[in-house]
């Protein structure tokens, strides 16, 4: 996530955990045991011979610690729960030196803490994480122009619409209305290894650019997704309940906002919207399995994201800006529509979206009193000034 000092600090203890990068896969168990300096591509690059993978992330060069502790969404997520619904256990060095393992019969509080509550209440070390057996999928990246925004936003309606959703179906949109070229990105993925499932109908009349679509293998699919090689970014994150009307005013505003032209006045300006829809059946797996610190509602909801990268340090403040001008619009319809849901994803929001606190006041109760019970002096609260902290 592109938060000031989530994973750096100035003038003060860095904590290079990139040597923790070790993975060990345990076949009698079906687990998985992965370092949290380790890349999504170190892990599935070791389990895949096995015909193996996990809950993980959805691009390779991301960091398994990051994702997994804010959550963490997986293109098997509508089966499987969120990444950090399907960790088994977690090594965590505490404020005082001391190491200890928690899973859900040892330090079961500071296990469910963990599922969403960042660093705030140790250094993770490692994962021990369910594996599930994967044989070859269907998936790849449609693209299309800009002028199909309205009939894809219709699309996805209509496919989050359906009441019988196939939970092996899993898709992303994005669109870059900054960029024609690029225009819109679908990202699909079936995780059986059948051609134009009809789970996708909505979207196959809808005229492509290009379509990298094929049965492939899931990290060989993931690896042909598109990373803009932007030095800068930084994301808003809102949740909201799926809306035929909404997403017509959003695609409206994502394309005639003003503050796009500042964002295209910048060197390598660049706005993308992003819808991820998530079904009910995420947010059950993930309280089959104990639940966890997000304060979900059991609804079907749509996870929108807004990316926006730059080149310079100099534009930080007016890019953000911008980009937080066009979030609050989207959001203050949302709400107007009745359609707001109060969570905000981790891994998409920016560094000043209050995230925890959207975990509603059970939950930000509960942290605290791990955190009274594991960080007594608050070390990790007042010494570790980066990242989502606890209200």
């Amino acid at each position: 996530m592109p938060s000031p000092l989530a994973a750096n600090i100035n003038n003060g203890i860095l904590i290079d955990l990139s040597r923790f990068n070790h993975v060990h896969y345990d076949a009698t168990k079906s687990l998985v045991t992965v370092g949290s300096g380790s890349r999504w591509e170190d892990l599935y690059s070791a389990i895949d011979p096995y015909n193996v993978t996990v809950v993980g992330g959805r691009v390779l060069d991301v960091g398994v610690g990051g994702l997994t502790l804010g959550c963490g969404l997986s293109y098997l997520s509508d089966l499987s729960g969120l990444v950090c619904d399907n960790v088994i256990g977690f090594d965590v060095v505490l404020a005082n030196g001391t190491s200890v393992h928690a899973n859900v019969t040892s330090h079961k509080d500071l296990f469910r803490a963990l599922k969403g509550g960042s660093n705030n209440f140790g250094i993770v070390t490692q994962f021990k994480l369910s594996t599930f057996s994967i044989g070859q999928i269907w998936g790849g990246i449609k693209s299309y122009s800009l002028e199909q925004l309205p009939a894809l936003f219709a699309a996805m309606f209509e496919y989050q619409s359906n009441p019988n959703k196939d939970p092996y179906a899993n898709l992303m949109f994005q669109a870059f209305t900054t960029n024609a070229t690029v225009g819109g990105v679908l990202n699909m993925v079936y995780l059986k290894p059948e051609i134009l499932p009809p789970a996708f109908a909505p979207f196959y009349s809808i005229p492509t650019t290009g379509d990298t679509t094929k049965i492939q293998t899931l990290t060989q699919m993931i690896s042909g997704q598109r990373v803009p090689a932007i030095p800068r970014w930084d994301w808003f994150a809102i949740s909201l309940k799926p809306s035929a009307t909404l997403y017509q005013k959003i695609a409206s505003i994502i394309t005639t906002a003003p503050e796009l032209k500042t964002l295209e006045s910048i060197t390598a300006g660049s706005l993308a919207l992003g819808l991820q829809p998530i079904s009910s059946s995420l947010i059950q797996a993930g309280n089959a399995m104990g639940g966890n610190a997000l304060g979900l509602q059991n609804v079907n909801q749509t996870w929108f994201v807004l990316d926006v990268g730059w080149w310079h340090p100099s534009d930080d403040d007016v890019v953000h800006n911008a980009t937080r001008a066009i979030h609050d619009r989207i959001r203050q319809e949302a709400k107007s529509e009745g359609k707001l849901l109060e969570y905000i994803f981790m891994n998409d929001a920016s560094y000043d979206q209050d995230v925890i606190k959207h975990y509603g006041a059970k939950n930000v109760k509960q942290l605290r009193e791990v955190q009274r019970k594991y960080d007594p002096k608050r070390v990790f609260q007042n010494l570790v000034s980066g990242g989502f902290k606890l209200p």
